[in-house]
Protein backbone atom coordinates (compact mmCIF):
# COMPACT_ATOMS: atom_id res chain seq x y z
CA UNK A 1 0.00 0.00 0.00
CA UNK A 2 1.25 3.67 -1.23
CA UNK A 3 0.17 5.19 1.85
CA UNK A 4 2.39 3.22 4.42
CA UNK A 5 5.58 2.54 2.03
CA UNK A 6 8.87 4.32 3.93
CA UNK A 7 10.53 4.86 0.32
CA UNK A 8 10.20 2.43 -1.59
CA UNK A 9 11.85 -0.89 -2.72
CA UNK A 10 12.97 -4.35 -0.52
CA UNK A 11 16.60 -4.17 -1.92
CA UNK A 12 18.96 -0.93 -1.33
CA UNK A 13 22.40 -0.49 -2.82
CA UNK A 14 24.34 2.33 -1.68
CA UNK A 15 28.17 3.25 -2.19
CA UNK A 16 29.45 6.44 -1.35
CA UNK A 17 32.89 8.12 -0.68
CA UNK A 18 33.91 11.87 0.64
CA UNK A 19 37.11 13.48 0.82
CA UNK A 20 36.96 16.28 2.98
CA UNK A 21 39.24 19.23 4.03
CA UNK A 22 39.19 21.35 7.18
CA UNK A 23 39.80 25.29 6.49
CA UNK A 24 39.31 26.23 10.12
CA UNK A 25 38.06 24.74 13.52
CA UNK A 26 34.52 25.53 12.37
CA UNK A 27 34.27 24.77 8.46
CA UNK A 28 35.43 21.83 6.13
CA UNK A 29 35.14 21.72 2.58
CA UNK A 30 34.68 18.35 0.90
CA UNK A 31 34.24 16.39 -2.57
CA UNK A 32 31.67 13.28 -2.73
CA UNK A 33 30.69 10.61 -5.15
CA UNK A 34 27.59 8.58 -4.44
CA UNK A 35 26.41 5.56 -6.22
CA UNK A 36 22.71 3.39 -5.67
CA UNK A 37 19.77 2.49 -6.55
CA UNK A 38 16.37 1.02 -4.55
CA UNK A 39 14.51 -2.46 -6.18
CA UNK A 40 11.36 -4.10 -5.02
CA UNK A 41 12.10 -7.80 -5.15
CA UNK A 42 8.49 -8.93 -5.56
CA UNK A 43 5.78 -5.77 -5.27
CA UNK A 44 6.03 -4.72 -9.26
CA UNK A 45 1.69 -3.70 -8.50
CA UNK A 46 2.90 -0.42 -6.50
CA UNK A 47 6.08 0.74 -8.61
CA UNK A 48 5.76 -0.82 -11.94
CA UNK A 49 7.83 -3.75 -13.59
CA UNK A 50 11.24 -1.58 -14.24
CA UNK A 51 11.14 -1.46 -10.12
CA UNK A 52 11.50 -5.18 -9.90
CA UNK A 53 14.93 -6.50 -8.73
CA UNK A 54 16.51 -8.95 -11.87
CA UNK A 55 20.18 -9.81 -12.94
CA UNK A 56 20.86 -6.29 -14.91
CA UNK A 57 20.98 -4.28 -11.96
CA UNK A 58 24.09 -3.08 -12.61
CA UNK A 59 23.12 -1.39 -15.36
CA UNK A 60 20.30 0.46 -13.13
CA UNK A 61 23.16 2.08 -10.98
CA UNK A 62 22.55 5.73 -10.67
CA UNK A 63 26.37 7.81 -9.80
CA UNK A 64 26.64 11.52 -8.46
CA UNK A 65 29.03 13.29 -7.49
CA UNK A 66 29.60 17.16 -5.47
CA UNK A 67 30.82 19.76 -3.14
CA UNK A 68 29.72 21.05 0.17
CA UNK A 69 30.47 22.55 2.91
CA UNK A 70 30.48 21.23 6.68
CA UNK A 71 30.08 23.46 9.84
CA UNK A 72 31.59 21.28 12.89
CA UNK A 73 30.10 22.80 15.82
CA UNK A 74 31.41 20.27 17.77
CA UNK A 75 27.96 18.85 19.12
CA UNK A 76 26.36 18.46 15.69
CA UNK A 77 27.52 19.13 12.06
CA UNK A 78 25.52 20.83 9.51
CA UNK A 79 26.08 20.04 6.01
CA UNK A 80 25.37 22.27 3.11
CA UNK A 81 26.08 20.15 -0.16
CA UNK A 82 25.05 20.63 -4.13
CA UNK A 83 25.46 18.31 -6.64
CA UNK A 84 24.87 17.15 -10.07
CA UNK A 85 24.00 13.44 -11.46
CA UNK A 86 27.38 11.48 -13.64
CA UNK A 87 24.76 8.43 -14.71
CA UNK A 88 20.47 8.84 -15.01
CA UNK A 89 20.25 4.40 -15.23
CA UNK A 90 16.73 5.60 -16.27
CA UNK A 91 17.75 7.34 -19.76
CA UNK A 92 16.55 4.83 -22.54
CA UNK A 93 18.74 5.88 -25.37
CA UNK A 94 21.68 4.03 -24.38
CA UNK A 95 22.87 7.65 -22.70
CA UNK A 96 22.80 6.99 -19.22
CA UNK A 97 26.39 8.59 -18.93
CA UNK A 98 25.62 12.68 -18.14
CA UNK A 99 29.16 13.50 -17.58
CA UNK A 100 29.55 15.09 -21.15
CA UNK A 101 26.70 17.00 -21.11
CA UNK A 102 27.17 18.89 -18.38
CA UNK A 103 26.49 22.66 -18.66
CA UNK A 104 26.59 25.12 -15.83
CA UNK A 105 26.61 27.90 -17.61
CA UNK A 106 22.94 26.60 -18.88
CA UNK A 107 19.89 27.64 -16.75
CA UNK A 108 17.67 25.04 -17.61
CA UNK A 109 20.46 22.24 -17.27
CA UNK A 110 21.26 23.58 -13.54
CA UNK A 111 17.39 23.60 -12.98
CA UNK A 112 17.16 19.68 -14.36
CA UNK A 113 20.45 18.73 -12.46
CA UNK A 114 21.64 21.15 -9.50
CA UNK A 115 20.09 19.94 -6.35
CA UNK A 116 21.03 21.40 -2.88
CA UNK A 117 20.97 19.75 0.41
CA UNK A 118 20.97 20.51 4.03
CA UNK A 119 21.78 17.97 6.56
CA UNK A 120 22.19 17.43 10.02
CA UNK A 121 25.05 14.97 10.69
CA UNK A 122 27.58 12.98 8.67
CA UNK A 123 24.99 10.91 5.29
CA UNK A 124 26.60 7.87 6.46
Amino acid sequence: MLLFQDGGGDIKLEANTELRAKFNKFIEGAVFVDAGNVWSYSDVDTFGPEAKFSGDFLKQIAIGAGVGIRLDLSYFLIRLDIATPLRKPYKTDGSEWVVDKMAFGSSDWRKQNLVFNIGVGYPF
